[in-house]
């Protein structure tokens, strides 16, 4: 609906303005066909031109495009003017009858010159216009505090010097015109001398401007002396046209050929700076894109072919290329790299621009290794102004891609070298201090940028990995039971808190039958994932081998022999199991090497703790001597708690470990209480032992409550 509304409405002004010229067309011809002697005629005529012109611009200025470059303005004027000074150039060829002049008025001597006035007046008059907004763009493009007053000023003159033409005759002269004029001609100096626009050019469109304004220049110049010419036939057209048209497209003529003559002797000042502002320009561009990849790229790829692109656009490099230093690790032996040896291994080319990887792997080769433990050691910029002088590249072979002079700029990390960038060309001395501080700062972005990729990768690296763990802590959880026993003769409760993600800690029943009850707790040495798969391996072969051995000495011992020469070495599962039988309360109990069973009755607390060593420490002959099995009668409100070392080791950073003491203490104070709270009061009494710290150590409780009398 809008775009109709705006078609609709430059159709209604273009078919005003043209009705209009038709009128004024009209009483031409009547003028000329009948002598009429009424004034009011004549000034009507020159209202009706006005307006036309008026709704002209606002057509104009309704399809102006006001954000094309200043070089682009002074092209497009230069096609409009060429185009029309060709055809005006061409009517002169054509035969008129001219015009007469009579008490300082224009009489045409035939209908053709009333046609070729009104040609004229039209199409001079709104090339003047367009040129007029076009020098108005240009002027406007880097404003300043001053530049609308000044402009506004123009213009008022301008408007006031052609309508100060309605006070005398067509040919007739004025003071208060030529004060005016004068004036005009004083603001259009102001408003040409000011050509800030013309700094902020690159060296190809200072070039473009220069032609332009020559010719720009010239052509307006020709404009404004056939326009001002009182002998002119172009002029007295205008003038029997319209007198303020006349003024003002004399006027603007006048202001485009100053306008333009300054901007080609502007231009001409400034074009052996051209080259300098365009490398400036460049550089603020370069370190824009730069500064964004920092914080946006998570290609390490497209990271360093933007850092050697720029290299070698901003400083006129012939080629660049850039190596990653690889930090290696101290906990393995390797040099780091800031000392400055085994650089050779340590370094990798991950982009070449205008050189082969074979070529810079041959120059490298061929003394680059003496260059880069330079850069590895004394961590500053170095320049080689004459390849085949300097002593440090004089063994440097060279093949296809020659050069006489090169830079060498280290990117720091912390004070620690992870790349190198390198920049050749082909003159000698060929990089000066400027080069290197714009090299320095690239390579000072570039390692910002490669250390944000490589966090970022790192990050989406952790991140996974957590999705992994927390996967893993997920499974492990399923590991363990899921619903407690529910008996009649007993209460349990429990609980397994892993110290990381995942732990080693592992508790489980199992009905042996139905008067057996199995209850299994253990703890993989060390944490983390490693013990994680030791107590996933656990449980599969606690719900397997218990069934087939009842005993739980038997069990031990078998489960030794299968965890033997699958288990690390330098690892072992401690487990205590025991075997409650339901009907009597009589509970069988082996331990191996874990810690031992907390056993309360009427208020009275021991440990039971069965000899044996830890699953797949020792052979099987000698796991099996030293292994042992007791046996405790259970009665009613009897309490026993199985628990892991990650209870009676925990400790405050350099504090005492909570030990056994305060377990049996905590447990006897609870031993009238439900199973539930036994399991929260230890709970509660290890994290105020700990005052709140996180544990060190995997943490799991089972309490069992005998109830049956």
């Amino acid at each position: 609906m809008a775009s109709f509304v705006t078609k609709l409405k430059k159709v209604f002004l273009i078919s005003a303005a043209s009705s209009l010229l038709l009128i004024v067309f009209i009483l031409d011809v009547i003028r000329r066909s009948v002598e009429i002697e009424a004034g009011w005629i004549v000034f009507v005529r020159d209202i009706l031109v006005l307006v036309a012109f008026g709704i002209f611009y606002l057509l104009i200025e309704s399809l102006w495009r006001k954000n094309q470059n200043p070089a682009k303005k002074l092209g497009f004027a230069l096609v409009l003017s060429m185009i029309v000074g060709v055809a005006s150039s061409l009517l002169f060829f054509i035969s008129q009858s001219g015009f007469d002049v009579k008490n300082y008025l224009l009489i045409p001597l035939g209908f053709d010159s009333i046609v070729w006035s009104n040609i004229y007046g039209v199409v001079l008059s709104i090339t003047m216009l367009v040129v007029f907004l076009v020098i108005r763009d240009i002027i406007f493009s880097k404003r300043r505090k001053a530049t609308s007053r000044y402009f506004i000023i123009l213009l008022v003159l301008i408007v006031l010097t052609s309508l100060s033409t309605f006070l005398t005759r067509p040919m007739e002269t004025s003071v208060i015109r030529s004060v005016l004029f004068g004036l005009t001609v004083v603001a259009m100096f102001f408003n040409s001398i000011r050509l800030s626009w013309i700094v902020y050019l690159t060296k190809r469109e200072k070039i473009f401007s220069i032609v332009y304004g020559f010719l720009l220049f010239g052509i307006f110049l020709a404009f404004n002396i056939v326009t001002s010419s009182g002998e002119s036939e172009v002029s007295k057209a205008l003038l029997f046209y319209s007198p303020p048209l006349q003024s003002f497209v004399r006027t603007i003529s006048l202001f485009a050929s100053i306008y333009f003559g300054m901007t080609f002797v502007s231009t001409l000042f400034h074009l052996p700076t051209a080259e300098a502002f365009d490398r400036k320009s460049s550089e603020v561009s370069s370190f824009h894109n730069l500064s964004r990849l920092v914080t946006q790229v998570f290609d390490f790829n497209e990271l360093v072919d933007t850092v050697t692109s720029m290299t070698l656009e901003v400083c006129e490099a012939k080629s660049t290329w850039l190596e990653i230093i690889q930090i290696p690790s101290k906990k393995h032996g390797v040099h780091n790299p800031g000392g400055g040896t085994n650089s050779q291994k340590q370094a990798a080319t991950v982009s070449l621009k205008n050189i082969s990887q074979e070529d810079s792997q041959t120059i490298m080769t061929s003394g680059g290794e003496f260059l880069r433990d330079l850069i590895i050691n004394g961590r500053k910029p170095i320049v080689i102004d004459n390849v085949k002088e300097d002593l440090r590249t004089k063994n440097f072979v060279i093949n296809k891609n020659r050069f006489n002079s090169m830079a060498i700029v280290p990117l720091l990390s912390h004070e620690i070298v992870i790349g190198i960038l390198y920049a050749t060309k082909e003159v000698e001395y060929g990089f000066d201090k400027d080069d290197i501080d714009v090299i320095s700062s690239f390579a000072d972005q570039a390692a910002i940028a490669i250390e944000n990729s490589r966090l970022i990768e790192k990050s989406i690296e952790r991140e996974r990995l957590m999705r992994e763990m927390l996967l893993a802590q997920d499974m492990q959880k399923r590991l363990l039971p899921q619903q407690l026993p529910k008996l009649k003769e007993i209460e349990i409760e429990a609980l397994s808190t892993p110290a990381f993600e995942v732990g080693g800690d592992y508790y489980d029943f199992t009905q042996l039958d139905d008067d057996h009850l199995g209850i299994l707790v253990g703890d993989v040495s060390g944490k983390g994932v490693s013990a994680a798969f030791y107590m996933a391996e656990m449980k599969g072969i606690f719900q397997s081998l218990s069934k087939i051995y009842r005993e739980p000495r038997d069990f031990l011992i078998h489960a030794h022999k299968t965890l033997t020469g699958t288990i690390d070495k330098r690892s072992f599962i401690s487990i205590i199991y025991a075997v409650v039988h339901l009907p009597t309360g009589k509970m069988k109990i082996a331990r191996a090497g874990h810690c031992p069973m907390l056993f309360v009755s009427q208020g009275l607390g021991k440990y039971i703790k069965p000899m044996g060593l830890g699953l797949g420490m020792g052979s099987s002959d000698f796991f099996e001597r030293t292994i042992a099995q007791e046996e405790v009668q259970l009665s009613a409100g009897d309490l026993v708690v199985f628990y892991t070392d990650g209870v009676i080791e925990a400790h405050p950073g350099n504090g005492d470990e909570y030990g056994y003491d305060r377990l049996l203490k905590v447990v006897q104070k609870s031993s009238n209480k439900s199973a539930v709270d036994v399991r929260d009061a230890i709970i509660v009494a290890v994290d105020n032992h700990m005052n709140h710290e996180t544990p060190e150590d995997d943490l799991t409780i089972v309490a069992m409550r005998w109830n049956k009398v």
